[in-house]
């Protein structure tokens, strides 16, 4: 199996429509192997580019999503498919922790009063709250990363998104589309379903 083409495959069907950059960032390859990897696939049928103005970029095709689950059996060998089992098993309690972070940065007491961010106490505990999720979850991508390599990236994009928020900046926290801790969470949340083939369930909920 050639692996670039089978993580290009993966990274848009993880992701959805995405960028050659942030294709390469979900299956830790380079922005150089992403973008000829989506050019042979475009040539093939199997991906196209969508989309105009700040919303575009490459989804698969029905022909891709097709050849998406043909390699995606292959893709790693038992240990790899043992630690993805473990590593989802441990990632859904710390999952239901981070939701309840989420709200408390997005609203505040009823969970129906937007949060504005003018206290600035409040919002510090709350930090603290995503740092102690993100501990948690440290030992579970890096037991991952080091039988799964495509996976290795969720540790330092979370941690990236996680000093971005320390730094002050409050998109960095659950603003979409921005590289966000919310938007690496929710594809390495993906990835794992994807990756084990299973479909969403109460449990991800």
């Amino acid at each position: 199996m050639d692996d670039g083409r089978f993580r290009t495959l993966h990274a848009l069907r993880v992701k959805g429509l995405t960028s050659p950059a942030v294709a390469a960032e979900i299956v830790s390859i380079t922005v150089e192997d992403a973008q000829a990897q989506l050019t042979e696939l475009e040539q093939e049928g199997l991906v196209r580019h969508r989309g105009a103005g700040r919303v575009q970029g490459y989804a698969l095709t029905k022909d891709g999503k097709t050849a998406h689950s043909a390699l995606l059996p292959d893709a790693v060998d038992a240990a790899g498919r043992a630690a993805l089992e473990a590593a989802y098993e441990r990632f859904l309690p710390v999952n239901g922790d981070f939701k309840e972070v989420c709200t408390a940065w997005q609203t505040r007491g009823d969970d129906t009063t937007p949060n504005d961010h003018t206290d600035a106490a409040y919002d510090a505990g709350v930090v603290e709250r995503l740092a102690a999720v993100d501990s948690r979850v440290d030992g579970v991508l890096r037991d991952l990363g080091a039988e799964v390599d495509r996976m290795a990236g969720y540790r330092p994009r979370l941690a990236d998104a996680l000093a971005r928020v320390r730094d002050g900046d409050p998109t960095a926290f659950t603003t979409p589309m921005t590289a966000s801790y919310h938007d690496v969470w929710m594809e390495l949340h993906q990835d794992l379903i994807v990756s084990l083939g299973r479909t969403r369930g109460a449990a991800d909920e």
